[in-house]
């Protein structure tokens, strides 16, 4: 049989183990979330810069910036979306943590 020791012990170390996993789970995403955010700046400053017009350039050469532009738009709105998908992440474990980590404490509670 545990002692109230014991027991009290187990449920504390739970919570611990669930805070070091949010906050393992945050920092990852976050970080993700922060290299995807510094993708769509440089793509968007490449994008900028091929797009800028160069008064020498012949009709072909400034359709082909323009598409490179339009691709480079086209990669930082896809390195956006994994930001925002980042970010999503970092909110829903966060809410699916919080949720076991108050069933824990609710649990505890009760034994006292």
């Amino acid at each position: 049989m545990k002692t109230f020791k014991e027991i009290r012990g187990a449920d504390t170390e739970d919570l611990t183990e669930s805070r070091l996993l949010r906050r393992g789970i945050a920092t990852a995403y976050g970080l993700r979330a922060r290299n995807e955010g510094k993708k769509v700046e440089r793509d968007l400053s490449s994008a900028k810069n091929a797009l800028r017009p160069r008064p020498n350039d012949t009709t072909e050469e400034q359709v082909k910036r323009l598409q490179e532009g339009l691709i480079q738009m086209c990669d930082a709105n896809i390195a956006l979306r994994h930001q925002l998908g980042a970010i999503t992440a970092i909110v829903v474990s966060g809410q699916l943590f919080n949720e076991r980590t108050n069933a824990q404490l609710e649990k505890i509670f009760r034994k006292l």
